[in-house]
């Protein structure tokens, strides 16, 4: 359950430091610290909802349906995960690379 515990809470954290990250880069947002730090609250706030209300669901799941159904249940939040923070990587990683190939040309 630890190993279980560390493959949920790092990505947990990584996806909300990516999310606060991108909406820092948001025009209503950009230069006022106050609105980064409710965004960023929210954002964390809704994180820890989320962890409350799973370990809710991972003891029903247990109690109903027995530990298999936990692991799946796992591999499908953890799925889910990368499916959504999919488009974030490839829109992050494409802004990398252009600006070292701007960074090259310009050189």
């Amino acid at each position: 359950m630890a190993l279980t515990g560390c493959f949920i809470g790092g990505p947990s954290n990584m996806i909300s430091s990516a999310i606060s990250a991108d909406l820092g880069r948001q025009e209503m947002v950009r230069g006022s610290s106050e609105a980064l730090a409710t965004v960023t609250g929210i954002v964390d706030g809704t994180g820890s909802i989320g962890a409350a209300v799973g370990q809710y669901l991972v003891s029903l799941i247990q109690e109903n349906l027995g530990w298999m159904w936990d692991f799946y249940f796992f591999i499908l939040m953890i799925s889910l995960t990368v499916l959504f923070i999919t488009p974030l990587i490839v829109k992050e990683v494409n802004m990398l690379l252009e600006s070292r190939r701007l960074r090259r040309l310009t050189g």
